[in-house]
């Protein structure tokens, strides 16, 4: 909440240190969500691009575990092509293998 304005905004940076707590519970939300409807696709972009940078960090950051359950596509170039790591993203594309 932006405490001048009184409305939600979600670019602000917090620095209390929590990102790791944040991307958690993130994760653990879509892992929840994908459950319950295994056909879904789940789009995913931060609200910056240093915040999407985020998520493909941690996304190659645990990606042994991830890419057992999930496929992945990143958003790149102009076009979609599955999750490499080391290469930049501008968005992703979740779904159940």
């Amino acid at each position: 909440m932006d405490e001048e304005t009184g409305r939600i905004n979600d670019t602000i940076a917090s620095n209390n240190d929590d990102r790791d707590k944040v991307l958690a519970t993130v994760a653990g939300a879509v892992v929840d969500f994908m459950e319950d409807h295994p056909g879904a696709i789940l789009y995913a972009e931060g609200s910056t691009p240093a915040r999407t940078r985020l998520y493909q960090m941690g996304i190659s950051k645990f990606w042994d575990e991830i890419s057992e359950d999930f496929k992945i596509d990143g958003f790149a170039n102009g076009g979609w092509k599955p999750f490499t790591k080391g290469e930049n993203y501008e968005s992703f594309l979740l779904k159940l293998k």
